[in-house]
C-alpha cells in the first residue's frame, strides 16, 4: 500500500513543481512515510 501512496506522491511532486522550494519540505515528510511503509513491508512475510 506504501507503493500507491508513494506513486500518489508523484503527482504532488509535479504540483510541487510550482512551489518548488515547498514542495522539498513535503518530499521530505514523504521520504519519511516511504521508510515506514518500507519497514512495514519488509516485516510482511512473503508466501
Amino acid at each position: 500500500m506504501g507503493i500507491g501512496n508513494w506513486e500518489l506522491g508523484i503527482g504532488n511532486w509535479e504540483l510541487g513543481i510550482g512551489n518548488w522550494e515547498l514542495g522539498i519540505g513535503n518530499w521530505e515528510l514523504g521520504i519519511g512515510n516511504w521508510e515506514l511503509n518500507f519497514e512495514l513491508i519488509s516485516s510482511t512475510p512473503n508466501p
